[in-house]
């Protein structure tokens, strides 16, 4: 098996001064000044064929030369022996951890306790504000690491009335019941006003590569669109519109269109209906054209990776290593590699492969949206790899989509990737990583393994590895090719 060690040819560590300090060793998991659980676990590296013992037993050096245990803790301070060694010399060291069950109590003043709540409290506005580009309406005022959940973008130009803010967001009120959020920095204040209008006429029919839906409006109104599964259909929700489409064009030329309807689901909410043909969408924009709210319907490709074209991310990149696993081995150069195989295997099979980087650049989210957008590519995936959990087992391959429009081809991912003896991690829905919130061609993220597990480090360090797992995304491919298909002869 061909192993890339992550290497550094370890010198003395300047662990004991002695001639035993030859052998390396270094600890990059465990030494923590106080801990409050009693489960600890000690990281260590040394040079792969190296012995390991962790307070006296032998556990295992893996060819990454890591190796590593799980140690409880007694209360108070404890010692942890480590000791690694070559055949010819040793080298060992005392990790000291201070083990409390009791977790101290965080003391905040009164004064920090105000200014708490205060940067909570959502706070009274009244104003409007008109939408740079780029602009996106989020669901409510949470947050996490990857933001607050994403409803979707909206065009530059569509005037809010904003009732809140909290933080970085403003509230704005998209209809009577309804309103949302959107970061501060994608609204600038207006004199224009809020209007609520009616709708003028439709036109239906085929636009090249697409089928395309034009609503006439007097203005610009703000929208959220979703796709809906059996029967599938795409759904526009214009807001602050009531309906006034007294005709419907309608051409017999369409590709993805099977009929179009309305639903005034609101006294100020009109909800565009757009029924396909087929069970399988591949992709929809929605934006304006002048005040023309237009919805474009990607008409589906061949139906074979000959002549797909394939968008490929290679995540993180440049100064944004990503993970980096206990021997140093860096995510952004694991995602490359699987990306590169992929690529290779994609083209033997005649597909144009579109990539967001092919080296070791550091392009921004939009940038990466952008590169696949203007390729029109039929569906992109992007790859990455895990942290977290323990690092003594297998966590296993998770796969994560946004839409649920794009959830067969993620489940058909996940079951490829378990083939090859993952633990499934899980599939996860309604993601909200940025490269999955596009709806103008089907996405995916791969999460392939674990850089912080052990034995799933040792499987990321072999670059035959990344081979298979590029062909079983491959077969994934395939497999969701076969689907549309046999849909379709339905």
């Amino acid at each position: 098996m061909k192993i890339r060690i992550i290497g550094w040819v370890l010198l003395s560590m300047g662990i004991c001064g002695t001639a035993q300090a030859a052998v390396p060793l270094k600890i990059v998991r465990g030494e923590r000044d106080t801990v409050y659980q009693q489960k600890h676990y000690i990281v260590g590296v040394t040079n792969p064929g190296n012995r390991a013992q962790v307070n006296g037993k032998s556990v295992r050096v893996y060819k990454t030369g890591s190796f590593g245990a799980e140690v409880m803790l007694k209360e108070g301070a404890n010692s942890i022996e480590v000791i690694v060694d070559d055949g010819m010399g040793q080298n060992e060291k005392y990790v000291k951890v201070f083990y409390s069950k009791k977790r101290p109590e965080k003391l905040y003043t009164m004064e920090r306790a105000k200014k708490t709540m205060a940067e909570n409290e959502l706070k009274a506005c009244d104003f409007n504000a008109v939408s740079k580009e780029g602009a996106y309406l989020q669901y409510g005022d949470g947050d996490d690491r990857l933001g607050g959940s994403k409803m979707g973008f909206v065009d530059a130009g569509i005037v809010f009335k904003v009732t809140g803010e909290k933080g970085g967001l403003y509230k704005v009120q998209l209809s009577q019941n309804r309103y949302a959020f959107i970061d501060k920095d994608y609204l600038e204040p207006t004199e224009m006003t809020t209007q609520t209008v009616n709708t003028g006429s439709w036109h239906v029919g085929k636009n090249g590569k697409y089928d395309r839906v034009s609503v006439s409006l007097p203005c610009r109104l703000p929208y959220h669109s979703w796709t809906e599964l059996d029967p599938t259909r795409i759904c526009v929700d214009v807001f602050g519109a009531m309906n006034n489409s007294n005709w419907i064009t309608q051409l017999n030329d369409t590709e993805m269109i099977d009929y179009v309807d309305f639903l005034q689901v609101d006294s100020d909410v009109y909800r565009v209906i757009i029924k396909l043909k087929q069970a399988y969408s591949w992709g929809y924009s929605v934006a304006y054209e002048g005040n023309n709210l237009v919805i474009n319907v990607k008409h589906a490709p061949e139906l074979s990776l000959r002549g797909m074209k394939i968008g490929l991310d290679a995540g993180h990149g440049g100064k944004y290593p990503g993970a980096i696993s206990p021997s140093g081995l860096k995510e952004k150069d694991v995602n490359l590699s699987m990306v590169k195989e992929l690529k290779a295997l994609l083209e033997a099979k005649g597909a144009s492969i579109v990539m967001s980087r092919d080296g070791d650049q550091e392009p921004t989210m939009a940038e990466r949206k952008k590169t696949f957008k203007d390729a029109e590519v039929d569906l992109m995936i992007s790859i990455h790899n895990n942290s977290g959990g323990s690092p003594l087992v297998e966590m296993g391959s998770c796969t994560a989509y946004k839409h649920i429009v794009n959830r067969e081809l993620a489940a058909m991912m996940q079951n490829r990737l378990t083939e090859l003896g993952h633990k499934n991690f899980g599939l996860i829905g309604n993601f909200n990583f940025s490269l999955n919130a596009p709806t103008e061609y089907p996405n995916v993220l791969l999460e392939v393994l674990f850089m912080s597990s052990l034995p799933e480090e040792e499987k990321l360090a072999d670059t035959l590895y990344h081979k298979k797992v590029a062909k079983q995304v491959v077969l994934a491919l395939e497999d969701y090719i076969k689907a549309v298909k046999a849909a379709q002869q339905k």
